[in-house]
């Protein structure tokens, strides 16, 4: 049991380091694979995730047989444990508190991104950067549910007390994004407390369907920024 809230914390942090030196190693390879500059090294490093991602499933699951239930889309019908202070009511079920905070923390990100880079976007390119837009979001999010979520989740699952699962997945979350996209510190709060509400549905679905998808869309406003910046 103790070994397995070690590897529970120790294996995301790892492979998180792994994730971020990823980027500087690729640029030093200096492979080629689209003529793109910015689209070839996002491509490279998104291969490079789901790599540590096939390792992060293997040793999770490996160590922790029943973890891989949750790589399902889980029960949606199943109830959101009352949060009073998020509006997440009791009787509420996670297609009403899954939909609501897609809208709500979509529209957040959204301003977010664009009050910062709005004299910078050319969205006459917008066209043409729509099927990487939404390749990088689909492998992005998937990568980071499961190197920060399932890892975590699954491997203190039936050890820890699901509010301390959540809370530890929550912080790796965050803290992982303070070089991210919004980053800084205002990027640690923001992404820890999606990381806390992911991981919330995480334990209470049995399944990372919508962590998934709300992480996905929240990809799709980044990446559909960044990608048609100056």
């Amino acid at each position: 049991m103790r070994i397995r809230i070690i590897i529970g914390i120790a294996l995301p942090a790892i492979l998180i380091i792994m994730y971020l030196l990823g980027s500087f190693g690729i640029k030093e390879l200096n492979w080629i694979w689209i003529e793109n500059a910015s689209i070839n090294s996002m491509l490279q490093f998104q291969v490079y995730g789901l790599l540590l991602s096939a390792i992060s499933i293997l040793i999770t699951v490996a160590v922790s047989r029943n973890s891989i239930a949750l790589l399902r889309v889980g029960n949606l019908s199943s109830p959101a444990k009352p949060v009073k202070l998020l509006l997440i009511r009791e009787g509420d079920n996670w297609y009403k508190t899954g939909f609501s905070y897609l809208v709500g923390i979509t529209i957040v990100t959204t301003l977010f991104m664009y009050g910062g880079l709005a004299d910078k976007l050319q969205w006459h390119l917008l066209t043409d950067m729509l099927p990487w837009v939404i390749l990088f979001s689909v492998t992005n999010s998937f990568n980071e549910e499961i190197i920060t979520r399932f890892s975590t989740v699954g491997m203190l699952d039936g050890v820890l007390k699901p509010l301390h699962i959540i809370w530890i997945s929550a912080s790796v979350f965050g803290l992982v994004h303070y070089f991210g996209s919004p980053g800084g510190p205002i990027g640690v709060l923001m992404a820890g407390f999606l990381g806390w509400l992911l991981a919330k549905s995480v334990v209470e679905t049995r399944g990372i369907g919508v962590a998934w998808f709300i992480h996905f869309v929240q990809d799709i406003v980044i990446f559909g920024m960044i990608l048609i910046m100056k």
